[in-house]
């Protein structure tokens, strides 16, 4: 039988070069918040319309004496 060959070595893989950390600020600069568009008026308030009155009842309740 034929001997196998022997499998080649892997080729390794480069190592990536490392970047460099950056040196993050102890305390990042709060952005200045945006100015707040003014609120806009507040509608007045509609007047609530009148409880409807309730509907009489269909069939009148039996009087409780006869």
């Amino acid at each position: 039988p034929m001997p196998k060959p022997e499998p080649k070595p892997e080729p390794k893989p480069k190592p990536m070069p490392k970047p460099e950390p950056k040196p993050e600020p102890k305390h990042k600069p709060m952005p200045k918040p945006e100015p707040k568009p003014e609120p806009m008026p507040k509608p007045e308030p509609k007047p609530k319309p009148d409880p409807k009155p309730e509907p009489p009842p269909k069939h009148k309740p039996p009087t409780a004496y006869n």
